[in-house]
């Protein structure tokens, strides 16, 4: 085996297509210099107004909710009071809620509908219309606050698009005509669209809302201040460092002429710190809420949901993990990197980290389909030239001589990928420098992780191995089923290509595609990257890191060694009865 695998190398280092790549893969690292133009990930560090520490500390102190403590408090106030908002009465459920807001529409339009039958009087007709329109605003309100919303630090739960849609379809119906003037004569008519049209969906959706229930630990956890709660651990820490802050404002006070002591850089650094434990604290219960509703909810009802928001169940565990780990080890968010992305930088200036993982996205591209024409090759490209009858007089194993050529194409890919990772992160280091925080990436949505940004291009790079495995073992099982090369090629790049450009078409949130095999090849994206990849950019597009409903790392990691396993097994079978 060791012998055909050194002799399958030697064979591929000969040939010219390694050192067109080479220059090709030079170029690109060139070019990534001029076209790398990555959205800079604002830092949230702020500078209060003012030149010395007093100024900066009325600045900080600011009333009428304009200074920063003011408004932090304001989102902390807004955060808990979202969780209460789940319970409307000591006795009532927030499902129950809506099922009596529900049954007022039901009865008040009843009542509407008879009166306007039976030609009563206007006035009365004008009464029971309001209070229709009343009920249905009442519970329009009480619906968007079902509703995931992340506004002003209200988080709230969250419903599917259908079931959404449909209902603000027929609230809006209903309001519509039941706010104009019309003649009586009209009313029957009005009456009929809405009931014909809309009631059915409207009841329906509302009663299959689904809602995930806050257990009194939850509720006393994140919103009482007994010893013990996260809400007592977060005053605390806030009462330390507003008495930290009341420490050097005497100290300026009693310096306020000496020039040598100048506090103006700490008062920014405690506000901050203020800010930013108020932030993390918000987070927690903003992404505990989130997770708490999709942890109800089937697959299918995840795809439609995540249609509705920006949120997938993937996404908002690992947030949650993520702001967890903040609060509990007293972190901030500025002191961690993003996870590499290929649109966004991992922090607040680009860093070769960030050049390096861009690159080597687009160079995964080019040795992925380098591995792939070899592949397609070193099957159906020998048997077409004659040489693969010479090799199957040796005394070699059909079995041998198929494992033997995939791994020699395996090696070189190995070589190509040390090799770019190692370039790459040298000419990004030269152009951009190295500074930059350690990340902190979670794990599969659920384990916080903090490592160098070079560990975390080590994991692509391991990444883009098992990747390329998957579509070199294809191409390997293409060349034995086919003559001709070139048309084992030509299928193999088709399907790579289909692979790569469905996300870019076919809204993978909401679709089968969650469901397709090829959809959950990326180990490296269950590293947190995919959480973040979230600009615009056209790179970012085609190449960032997806993850679908469902995703884990058992079933990518099953998907990947049963594929290949699979495949590479079917290859040699093939091959076994192949003529030559």
């Amino acid at each position: 085996m060791f012998k055909i695998i050194s002799a399958e190398t030697k064979k591929i280092v000969s040939k010219p297509g390694i050192f067109i790549l080479s220059v090709l893969l030079a170029v690109i690292l060139v070019l990534g210099v001029f076209i790398y133009k990555p959205t800079v990930y604002e830092s949230k560090q702020f500078q209060l107004t003012g030149d010395t520490f007093l100024e900066k500390y009325a600045d900080f102190n600011r009333g009428n909710n304009a200074g920063k403590k003011a408004e932090s408090q304001t989102k902390l106030t807004a955060a808990i009071q979202s969780i209460n908002n789940y319970v409307i009465s000591p006795n009532l459920t927030q499902e129950e809620h809506i099922a009596n807001l529900t049954k007022a529409v039901q009865d008040n339009y009843t009542a509407y509908v008879s009166c306007a039958s039976n030609n009563a009087h206007q006035n009365q007709v004008d009464s029971n219309r309001l209070k229709l329109v009343n009920a249905l605003t009442d519970l329009n309100t009480a619906v968007d606050n079902a509703l995931i919303n992340s506004q002003y630090g209200s988080f709230t739960l969250l419903t599917t698009t259908k079931n959404y849609n449909n209902y603000k379809k027929a609230y809006k119906d209903a309001l519509d005509w039941s706010e104009i003037s019309v003649e009586k004569a009209n009313l029957r008519d009005h009456i009929e669209i809405f009931e014909n049209k809309y009631k059915d969906n409207f009841y329906s959706s509302i009663n299959s809302f689904k809602y995930p229930t806050l257990s009194n630990e939850f509720v006393q956890t994140y919103t009482e201040t007994a010893a013990g709660t996260k809400l007592s651990i977060l005053n605390e820490r806030l009462n330390n460092i507003n008495a930290e802050i009341d420490k050097n404002y005497q100290l300026a006070t009693a310096n306020a002429h000496n020039e040598n002591v100048d506090l103006t850089d700490k008062m920014d650094e405690l506000a901050n710190l203020y800010v930013d434990t108020v932030d993390t604290y918000v987070n927690l219960i903003k992404y505990e809420l989130i997770a708490n509703a999709f942890s109800i909810l089937s697959t299918s009802e995840q795809l439609t949901t995540m249609h509705l928001s920006q949120y997938s169940n993937f996404n908002s565990k690992s947030l949650l993990e993520r702001y967890s780990y903040l609060f509990e080890h007293n972190k901030s968010e500025n002191d961690f990197s993003k996870p590499l992305t290929i649109g966004i930088s991992s922090n607040d200036e680009v860093n070769a980290y960030d050049y390096a993982y861009f690159v080597l996205k687009i160079f995964s591209f080019v040795i992925i389909v380098y591995a792939i024409m070899s592949a397609c090759h070193s099957i159906a490209g020998e048997i077409k030239d004659g040489t693969m009858r010479y090799l199957a007089i040796r005394p070699v194993s059909r079995t041998h001589l198929l494992l033997g050529k995939w791994l020699a194409i395996i090696l070189m890919s190995i070589i190509l990928i040390i090799f770019s990772g190692i370039i790459s992160i040298c000419v990004g280091g030269a152009v951009y420098g190295f500074a930059g925080n350690p990340i902190l990436t979670i794990f599969n949505g659920s384990l916080a992780v903090t490592m160098h940004p070079i560990l975390m291009i080590g994991i692509f790079l391991i990444s883009m191995l098992f990747e390329l495995m998957v579509y070199s073992a294809i191409a390997m099982l293409v060349s034995s089923l086919f003559k001709s090369d070139l048309l084992g090629m030509t299928l193999m790049l088709m399907l790579y290509l289909v692979n790569i450009l469905l996300p870019m078409f076919v809204p993978g949130s909401n679709t089968w595609l969650a469901f397709y095999p090829f959809s959950h090849l990326s180990l490296y994206a269950l590293f947190g990257s995919s959480v973040y990849a979230v600009s615009g950019n056209f790179f970012n597009l085609i190449f960032g890191a997806k993850v679908y409903a469902g995703t884990h790392a058992i079933l990518t990691t099953s998907l990947i060694l049963i594929l290949i396993i699979a495949v590479i097994a079917l290859s040699i079978k093939v091959f076994k009865r192949k003529e030559l």
